[in-house]
C-alpha cells in the first residue's frame, strides 16, 4: 500500500507542479494580454489624437482657401482698376467726355463695392502721410526740407485681401537733403560768383 500511496502521492505532486506551471503560464499570458491590451490602447488614442488634429488643420485650411479664393483674380484686376483710376483723373473737357467719365465711374464703383464684399481693401494713402513700409512701396524720393519719410506723391494704389497684402502703395517718399549735395551745390554758387 505504501507503493500506491507514494505513487499516488508523486502523481499528486506532479499534478501540482504541472497545474502550478499552467498557472504560471495562463498568468503570464494574462499579464502579456493586459500589456497588449493596454498598448493598443494607446495607440489608439494616439491615432484618434492624430485624426482629429488633422480634421481640424484640414478645416483650418479649408476657411483659409475659402477666405483668399480671389487673390490670383484680383491680382488680375489690378491693372484694370489701375486704368480706371487713370480715365477717371482726366477733367472732362465736352459733355460727351463727361458723360462717359460718369459711366465709367459708375462701372469703376461697382466692381470696388464687388471686390470690397469679398475683403479686398483699398490702401490709398494721402500726401503728408507717414511712409508704412508694410503696405507701401516707396519707388522714389525726393528730397524735402521738411520731415523725412513722408508721402510727397501717390503713384498707384495698393490692395489687401483681409490680412494679405496684393500689391504694396506705390509711393514717392521725402528725405533730407544730402550732405554732399549741399557742398557741391554751395561749391557751384562760389564758382558761378567767382566767374561774374
Amino acid at each position: 500500500m505504501e507503493n500506491k500511496e507514494e505513487k499516488v502521492q508523486e502523481k499528486t505532486s506532479a499534478t501540482q507542479k504541472e497545474d502550478k506551471k499552467e498557472e504560471r503560464n495562463v498568468e503570464e499570458e494574462l499579464l502579456k494580454a493586459k500589456s497588449d491590451a493596454e498598448h493598443w490602447k494607446n495607440e489608439y488614442y494616439k491615432a484618434y489624437a492624430d485624426m482629429a488634429n488633422l480634421r481640424k488643420q484640414i478645416e483650418k485650411d479649408h476657411r483659409e482657401s475659402l477666405k483668399y479664393r480671389i487673390e490670383g483674380f484680383a491680382e488680375n484686376l489690378l491693372s484694370i482698376l489701375d486704368a480706371f483710376d487713370m480715365a477717371l483723373k482726366n477733367k472732362p473737357t465736352t459733355t460727351e467726355m463727361k458723360n462717359y467719365l460718369i459711366g465709367f465711374e459708375y462701372v469703376h464703383n461697382s466692381l470696388l463695392s464687388v471686390l470690397e464684399n469679398e475683403g479686398i481693401q483699398i490702401l490709398e494713402p494721402k500726401i503728408g502721410d507717414k511712409f508704412d513700409e508694410n503696405t507701401m512701396h516707396a519707388v522714389e524720393t525726393k528730397e524735402s526740407d521738411g520731415e523725412e519719410n513722408l508721402i510727397t506723391e501717390v503713384r498707384m494704389k495698393g490692395y489687401k485681401l483681409h490680412d494679405h497684402l496684393i500689391r504694396a502703395a506705390m509711393v514717392a517718399v521725402s528725405k533730407h537733403p544730402s550732405p554732399k549735395d549741399e557742398k557741391a551745390e554751395d561749391k557751384r554758387e562760389e564758382e558761378s560768383q567767382a566767374k561774374e
